[in-house]
């Protein structure tokens, strides 16, 4: 978890957060989702502004709410609220970017943010990148691969359990691969 800290007009606007081109990423870099918890209010900006949502705020009075230019002319934006948490789902169930979760923060005008940010991704991030060639035994890295299997989850969520020629998965054995 990561905590973030940010002053008014102190910090610029935060690049957008997406899991870019995911057939280039490492299985292990994916975002299934992340968790933003906000940790105090902000006094005006700081909002979290999703340009490709499908979500509008449809009215005047909403996008009135928003105090910074950067959330008023996004498609939707949420405001930077204490004791709120935001989750975003950045894969589909198929394991496919979902482009509706490209997002990003907006300046803070006025005030102070605080937040936590959780990713949780696919595999351990810190794990190594190793081919199926590069492991001598086979192993399932999960202890719940038997019963996924026995499930199906070989055949519906093959990435994940299978791997791919790049990238050893993480349930081969249960799935009788190896």
């Amino acid at each position: 978890m990561r905590i973030s800290h940010y002053h008014a007009n102190a910090d610029s606007e935060q690049p957008y957060q997406f899991n870019h081109n995911s057939s280039e990423n490492a299985i292990s870099e994916l975002r299934i989702a992340t968790i933003l918890i906000f940790l105090s209010n902000v006094s005006r900006g700081g909002e979290i502004v999703f340009p490709n949502s499908k979500v509008e705020a449809s009215n005047t009075r909403k996008r009135r709410e928003f105090s910074s230019e950067c959330a008023s002319s996004s498609t939707f934006a949420v405001k930077h609220v204490k004791g709120s948490a935001l989750l975003i789902f950045n894969l589909h169930p198929n394991a496919t970017a979902d482009e509706s979760s490209l997002h990003r923060e907006c300046l803070v005008l006025e005030g102070e943010k605080w937040s936590a940010t959780k990713r949780i991704r696919v595999r351990t991030f810190d794990r190594k990148k190793q081919s199926p060639d590069s492991y001598e035994e086979c192993t399932d890295e999960d202890d719940n691969c038997r019963q996924w299997a026995a499930m199906g989850e070989c055949r519906r969520n093959a990435v994940y359990m299978l791997g791919t020629p790049d990238y050893y998965g993480s349930c081969r054995k249960s799935c009788g691969v190896c």
